[in-house]
């Protein structure tokens, strides 16, 4: 709690007050990563491409973690996602966040006229999840363009 109190330049007892348990502090990290993932989504512009496979690598680019502050988001998603699979109490909103990056999924394969292939879509879900994970493990001083590639050829698919 005192590194979250730094991070966010406010005084511990503050931060105690607003997240009095490691719980708290879970749930509430964990509900920020959908609005999150909502935002970078529809701030990427209409047009153009409306459709296409360029549409499709801007949704999927928009998870992925490429930058710091993205990085971090990752990383507490898959340490709640894994915290998730024993509490209970996380399960709704991992599903939540798990159902919002499938969503972005969908769109980018809707954007490839890719409609109702279920398969597709799981496809996609877990080579998203994969992407990330490796990204993450990857560090952050080294090159990303090995992660653009891979989605280069997943597009082409």
């Amino acid at each position: 709690m005192k590194a979250l109190a730094a991070e966010a330049d406010v005084p511990p007892s503050s931060m105690l007050y607003t997240m009095p348990s490691h719980a708290v502090a879970r749930d509430r990290a964990l509900e920020a990563i959908a609005p999150a993932i909502h935002q970078r989504i529809s701030g990427l512009p209409a047009e153009p491409p409306a459709e296409g496979p360029e549409r499709a690598r801007m949704l999927l680019e928009a998870l992925l973690a490429l930058g710091a502050e993205r990085r971090l988001e990752a990383s507490v998603l898959q340490v709640l996602s894994a915290s998730a699979l024993t509490e209970p109490g996380l399960q709704p909103i991992w599903r939540e966040v798990d159902g919002t990056i499938r969503d972005v999924c969908a769109q980018a394969l809707r954007a490839q006229s890719v409609r109702g292939d279920l398969v597709a879509l799981d496809h996609l879900h877990t080579v998203m999840a994969g992407l990330t994970a490796q990204l993450m493990n990857r560090g952050e001083g080294r090159s990303s363009r090995w992660a653009d590639a891979v989605l280069e050829r997943e597009l082409a698919r």
